[in-house]
């Protein structure tokens, strides 16, 4: 049989050109910004390749007739970390099914109408919508939540009469319902209550928003008003996310996340998520949706995360307070100036929270009021507290009509029962918003005499 091995001589030629391409390929990646083969000013995936590509030359050129052993061995290895990282992915996401049914079945949703990337990389919850930056996404509809192609949470029992006596209720999360059913909203209890108070049909539209500030809101009435939906009544609950908009960004009238949402616009590589090869590749698998699910559940530890505020960027306390309520009152100015043209009536209702009230707390709710979890580390900095309860007091002393603008503050200090459901301070249980609906009855009834064709008035 004829030798086919090559000589000594041609090995040794191969072996030098191996390693001078191996170093061009290394000198290469090293200068590919300067040279214009980089796809980004950092470490693009052009220099690892490049660099691999070279060190890869370079190892066959030192290892000569012995490469091919290395490589056997070397391929023997990497196919065994890739069978085991295999089965661990598998094993993930059959624990992950087990143990956060919920993560799992948003995740499959989101791979099937091609949103992948958002299931780790998000600013707020839900989806952009103009104006107003975000509303409800349908995505997350499930047996107790119900929220229509328009981004609203639906309110049972609503009438379609045109005629019907129509209330909007704008506001963010603890208007919107977060921890209870459809059934369980403010907006669903005053549907119930005010059809037994009226004399006609009623539909209560619930517009609120998680995480939507008053000017926000502003804007999203504005958007019905054109669209021709005049209300008979408007009621804003607000209060806790402008001063949380303020605290987080040491700005009052802003929305919150307005870093990372104007980092977007701005085309900012930490906003849009542009992460190295190997995180994008991770933040894909079952391994990660498990890692982030025991992290959710308090089973793993949180990543470490700085938060920025007012008081670490060296915000004037008693000027930022004053913004906050100058900018609200602003707002209101606005929406009564709407109410008179387009002859509607308006309530303006800060909130209760956790931290503003003198309610006797259950144990559990106690471990909300010290706060710092890592679903809401704001609730443990006293920078937050301490700018929440000084803007309700403000709020509270600077209310020249008693007839429109209300704190509910302290509506459940004589209750003993648990109201509070989670660590925000301010998303409460179905029958605390019942208790909130019952006091909106007997504002209206007691206020808006103005009203008697539709009311019963003893």
């Amino acid at each position: 049989m004829k030798d086919t091995k090559l000589s000594d001589s041609t090995v040794k030629v191969l072996r030098k050109i191996a390693i001078v391409s191996g170093s061009v390929l290394i000198l290469l990646a090293l200068f590919s910004n300067l040279l214009g083969l980089s796809t980004s000013s950092g470490l693009s995936s052009n220099q690892i390749i490049f660099a691999a590509a070279g060190i890869i030359l370079i190892i066959t050129g030192f290892l000569g007739r012995r490469f091919p052993v290395f490589y056997g061995s070397t391929a023997k290895i990497l196919l065994s970390i890739v069978i085991a990282v295999i089965i661990l992915d598998l094993l993930s996401l059959v624990l992950v099914k087990l143990i956060d049914p919920e993560r799992f079945r948003i995740r499959a949703q989101k791979i099937e109408v091609g949103h992948l990337d958002e299931v780790e990389y998000i600013v707020v919850s839900g989806r952009y919508e103009p104006f107003v930056v975000w509303r409800s996404n349908p995505i997350i509809n499930c047996d107790s939540i119900t929220i229509t192609d328009d981004g609203f949470r639906l309110t049972p029992g609503i009438s379609h009469n045109p005629d019907a006596f129509s209330v909007l209720m704008l506001g963010g999360s603890a208007m919107w319902g977060v921890g209870v059913s459809d059934s369980g909203t403010i907006a669903a209890n005053l549907q119930r209550d005010l059809s037994e108070l009226i004399e006609k049909p009623v539909a209560v539209f619930n517009l609120a928003q998680a995480g939507h500030s008053s000017t926000q809101e502003v804007i999203e009435l504005m958007l019905q008003l054109r669209n021709g939906d005049i209300p008979d009544l408007v009621i804003f609950y607000d209060g806790f996310n402008d001063v949380w908009g303020a605290y987080e960004n040491g700005l009052a009238g802003v929305h919150h996340s307005l870093e990372s949402i104007a980092g977007r616009v701005e085309g900012t590589d930490e906003a849009l998520g542009i992460m190295p090869v190997w995180k994008i590749i991770l933040s894909k698998t079952n391994t990660w949706l498990l890692v982030t699910s025991l992290r959710s559940k308090g089973i793993l530890p949180q990543e470490t995360v700085e938060i920025p505020t007012y008081r670490t960027m060296g915000i004037n306390f008693d000027t930022l307070t004053s913004q906050i309520v100058s900018v609200y009152y602003g707002n209101c100015r606005v929406i009564e100036a709407l109410a008179d043209f387009y002859e509607f009536d308006c309530l303006f209702i800060w909130h209760p929270t956790i931290w503003t009230g003198d309610k006797a707390l259950s144990d559990r709710e106690h471990v909300f009021y010290e706060g710092g979890h890592e679903s809401f580390l704001a609730g443990g900095d006293t920078a937050f507290i301490e700018l929440l309860q000084a803007s309700y007091d403000l709020f509270e002393e600077s209310i020249i009509d008693s007839t429109r603008y209300f704190s509910f503050r302290t509506i459940f200090d004589e209750t003993e029962d648990e109201v509070y459901l989670d660590y925000s301070g301010a998303h409460v249980s179905a029958e605390a918003n019942e208790m909130i609906a019952e006091e909106l009855i007997r504002i209206i009834s007691e206020t808006w005499c103005s009203h008697g064709e539709f009311l019963r008035l003893d």
